[in-house]
């Protein structure tokens, strides 16, 4: 049995727990949303693993960066040291121990876990150590793309368990949910859609023109930049892309693909670059603090990912004004509207992102107004404050079923 909760005016204390608080995404997300809190409801403290020798989305400089903004708004940061990315059963049960500590001490009364590896451990904890409210964002999953077959499986069966303790689950779009309730993860009434939140204005002032490009892009001033921004790991498909640059390069000579990400990819994609022929026209800029004007420098934006929650990168892009190509997976084809705000094409497919590249290309004026349609279509519930006014809509209800 949960504790029932006792009526009081004092802050609610939340822990958010994710196994590395980076530049990522869902980092990002997670760091948002402690970050804007109301503090007079909500009491919130961030659990986190040690980057170790984790570079890519800005290793322990993103970590390092992230706790002192964090710290300096007055929310405190606790690192999991046994808290990390890898599966390895001795440091998990450790991290699970650590976990139960934090607790026991802290007596949260919400434990709001982000991702897979944190979503497990950090439910199990809490679940053993009788918190009254356990709420669970994915930013995305784990069933396809990223592991073998009989991972993927094993993955699949812990969460159906997990659901079952998880009083609220929240998935960054429709799409996302439904992949979640077609494998029996979850019941429908459990899920709440809540977009990732991003600094909307500002993206939004982008939109309408390419700007100067920023060091490191390095490209002749008549290149047409297809770009792209993520990190370098075979799930987001950058492979792809540099495959159907090598196809269209011979007829558009003007092309160059600019990357912006680093991860353990970077020296095989340089390295397929140049045996396709096209390494000269390929930047691979690794982690960049500027990624709004990376963003708008680029005349195509791509997110060839093979699984992808929401793409907080695509919708950055998107509210930049740039035209994107996205492949149809997970929670992109809510975003995405195929031919009215951008174009879908299916994933791992090099020659259909090439096909739609040259439309692109080849229809300056409609690809300018795909992209004048993405930036319209990024409205405020995209926005931060929506992202933790929902978020707390959420544990309100949560706190209502539990007293």
């Amino acid at each position: 049995m949960r504790k029932k909760l006792q009526p009081t005016m004092m802050p609610r204390k939340v822990i958010h727990v994710i196994t590395r608080l980076d530049w990522g995404g869902s980092a990002q997300n997670t760091l948002l949303t402690a970050l804007g809190h109301d503090r007079s409801r909500y009491d919130p403290l961030v659990a986190d693993g040690p980057p170790g020798r984790w570079i890519a989305q800005g290793g322990a400089k993103a970590s390092e960066e992230n706790a002192r903004r964090l710290e300096a708004a007055g929310v405190r940061v606790h690192r999991v040291m046994a808290l990390t990315r890898e599966l390895n059963v001795i440091k998990d049960l450790r991290a699970l121990g650590q976990l139960i500590a934090l607790f026991r001490r802290e007596r949260p009364v919400i434990v709001h876990t982000h991702t897979s590896k944190a979503g497990v451990l950090g439910r199990l904890a809490a679940w053993l150590t009788r918190v009254p409210v356990i709420i669970h964002t994915p930013h995305g999953h784990v069933f396809y793309g990223h592991f073998g077959r009989l991972r993927s499986w094993f993955f699949l069966q812990v969460e159906r368990l997990l659901a079952k303790v998880t009083i609220r689950l929240i998935a960054l779009t429709e799409a996302e949910r439904d992949d979640y309730l077609e494998r029996r993860v979850g019941r429908a009434g459990r899920f709440t859609v809540i977009p990732s939140g991003i600094d909307v204005k500002r993206f939004k002032s982008a939109a309408g023109a390419v700007g100067q490009r920023p060091d490191g892009f390095a490209c002749p001033p008549d290149a047409l930049v297809i770009g792209s921004v993520g990190w370098l790991t075979p799930v987001k498909g950058h492979r792809y892309l540099i495959e159907a640059l090598s196809r269209l390069k011979p007829s558009h000579p003007r092309l160059y693909v600019v990357v912006v990400g680093g991860g353990e990819l970077c020296e095989d994609l340089a390295t397929l670059a140049s045996a396709l022929g096209v390494g000269d026209s390929v930047r691979l800029l690794g982690e960049r603090t500027d990624v709004l004007e990376c963003l708008a420098a680029m005349d195509l934006f791509v997110l060839p990912s093979l699984n992808e929650g929401m793409g907080r990168a695509l919708i950055e892009a998107m509210a930049a004004g740039r035209p994107v190509i996205a492949t149809r997976v997970g929670g992109i084809p809510a975003i995405v509207k195929d031919r009215r705000n951008g174009l879908l094409v299916p994933p791992g497919d090099a020659s259909s992102l090439a096909a739609a590249i040259a439309e692109l290309i080849q229809r300056p004026a409609w690809a300018k107004g795909l992209g004048a349609a993405a930036s319209e279509s990024i409205g405020a519930r995209f926005g931060v404050t929506a992202m933790v006014r929902a978020v707390e809509g959420v544990y309100d209800a949560a706190l209502r079923e539990s007293a």
